[in-house]
């Protein structure tokens, strides 16, 4: 009949006023009352603050209910085409990557022919290097070979 927050109040208000608040004249009784007062005030919040929360849980909780039935339902009255068009196209997706992957092992072999060209490269410039300082030390000889024909020429 009544409400439990009504119920809980009363108790604790009779439990207040069986202890002594309220009317004995003592001075520790009134001091009693006084911080039980604002105790029961708080606790009285709490409980509504309880119920606010456990009311809006609920209200959730039927909302997730219904969409969730909602999502099943339009999972079973999805559209055949839909569903070959996106079959269709999950097909074509893996066709494609098939093309991708293939073109990805040309890239590969292309990269590896290029590292040998590049190394034949560097072996080429290394002979060439070796050609040219002889080139050079025989030019110094022969430079060195003439000034002296040209030295003791002119002796």
């Amino acid at each position: 009949m009544y409400p439990k927050k009504a119920l809980l109040i009363a108790g604790v208000t009779f439990g207040l006023l069986l202890n002594g608040c309220g009317g004995g004249g003592s001075t520790s009784s009134d001091l009693n009352c006084t911080t039980s007062l604002p105790k029961l005030a708080g606790a009285s919040n709490s409980l509504n603050n309880s119920q606010d929360l456990s009311k809006g849980l609920l209200k959730t909780s039927k909302q997730l209910l219904e969409l969730s039935n909602s999502v099943l339902e339009a999972g079973s009255n999805a559209n055949k085409e839909y569903i070959e068009a996106m079959l269709k196209l999950s097909d074509d997706i893996g066709d494609m990557a098939e093309r991708i992957l293939e073109m990805a092992d040309k890239i590969l072999i292309m990269a590896d022919k290029i590292g040998d060209m590049a190394d034949r490269i560097v072996e080429t410039q290394k002979i060439q290097s070796e050609n040219v300082k002889l080139t050079q030390e025989n030019l110094l000889k022969a430079q060195a070979n003439f000034n002296q024909a040209l030295a003791n020429l002119a002796d």
